[in-house]
């Protein structure tokens, strides 16, 4: 499965997540920050805080997009100046890549994309223009919704791997040994999509169009990284835009067809599912990372998610706004989430989840 990471090696700790009670929100000023990382190593980052806590941690947004969070211990010297924020250009993030990876990857760069990879030459091209194809049809499709979203703030990046071997070994430095049971993800620290040249046709569209997804949500506004996002809006969104369609030259051309393999796994969910699984759905993100419920959970994700574009169109745009409204690192608990889509819905759980069912096997 494809999965939302945030990154294994900079995970937040309860000592950061509890000094953020008390936040102070800093003015956009620019800083350099001297800091140790977690393995010893001394590191410059420029940009600007997001958050400061009580107790000196911070959530950091450097000037390529990635985010650190930050223990005050980690901090060597932090000095503001009066620059204006300024992000990195693509000529500027493909010269940090090539010098960040070893020898033999090469950069190729698109409209809004700069992809580092070691792939041939044919496949990272289709991988651009398909990157491009998404571009320009996710913000027609939100438009058309009366939704404006906007243009990411940084080069949006991608890494692309020539076989799975060396995309095993970089995603397990990069977010552990999770990486090893997928075949593409969107890691929220770094801002970056990992996938490698996958041989299977409908798995290699589906795994960029997904990635580039999750990527784009969040960098336009739809979604903001470490506010709460639930895992079934996540994943939902982004199989909702990856059906594969071998009708069109490139293998995928609109967004919003009824999914194969997911109807697939939902309806052969369906004699099995318990009547608290929507309510589970909304609640338990641990549902997408369990090996025994990953399955079921990605196809109701979905399948929720396409039953309320086709029937509750208006409500639920209401409630992604809502969620995009949301703060960094602050999460609401499982009966408010239940409370939340109630209301946004205007009903209760049990006769939207009659709905949903209903509406499902008809497909």
């Amino acid at each position: 499965m494809n999965v939302v990471f945030d990154s294994h090696r900079r995970t937040v700790n309860a000592s950061l997540v509890g000094a953020m009670v008390l936040i102070a929100t800093m003015a956009g000023a620019v800083e350099t920050i001297t800091m140790t990382d977690d393995k010893g190593a001394t590191r410059e980052l420029i940009g600007t805080t997001l958050i400061q806590a009580s107790d000196g941690g911070r959530l950091f947004e450097c000037d390529d997009g990635q985010l650190w969070k930050i223990q005050a211990s980690q901090v060597v010297s932090a000095d503001q100046n009066d620059q204006p924020d300024v992000p990195v250009d693509q000529q500027q993030i493909s010269k940090r890549l090539l010098n960040e990876f070893p020898p033999g990857f090469k950069i190729h760069q698109t409209t809004h994309y700069v992809i580092i990879h070691n792939t041939n030459d044919a496949y990272v091209r289709w991988v651009g223009a398909m990157f491009e194809q998404l571009y320009k049809g996710y913000f027609i499709y939100w438009k058309n919704l009366g939704w404006d979203l906007q243009e990411p703030k940084y080069p949006l990046v991608a890494v692309v791997f020539a076989d799975r071997a060396g995309f095993d070994e970089y995603g397990k430095y990069d977010v552990g040994d999770a990486a090893l049971s997928t075949i593409g993800y969107y890691n929220l620290q770094t801002n970056r999509i990992t996938t490698y040249n996958v041989p299977n046709a409908e798995r290699q569209i589906s795994t960029v169009i997904h990635e580039a997804t999750h990527q784009l949500a969040y960098n336009t506004g739809l979604q903001r990284r470490y506010a709460d996002n639930p895992m079934w809006v996540t994943e939902g969104m982004a199989i909702f835009f990856e059906s594969p369609d071998f009708t069109s030259p490139r293998g995928w051309r609109s967004i919003g067809n009824v999914n194969p393999v997911n109807l697939d796994r939902f309806k052969r969910y369906l004699p099995r599912r318990g009547s608290e699984s929507l309510a589970t759905l909304l609640t338990d993100d641990m549902r997408f990372r369990n090996q025994a419920s990953m399955s079921d959970a990605y196809s109701e994700a979905w399948a929720l998610t396409y039953f309320l574009m086709r029937t509750k169109k208006k409500e639920y745009i209401k409630y992604l706004k809502t969620l995009s409204e949301g703060k960094p690192l602050e999460i609401r608990d499982k009966r408010q989430r239940i409370e939340l889509f109630e209301q946004i819905m205007k009903t209760d759980l049990a006769t939207i989840d009659r709905q949903f069912i209903n509406y499902m096997r008809g497909k």
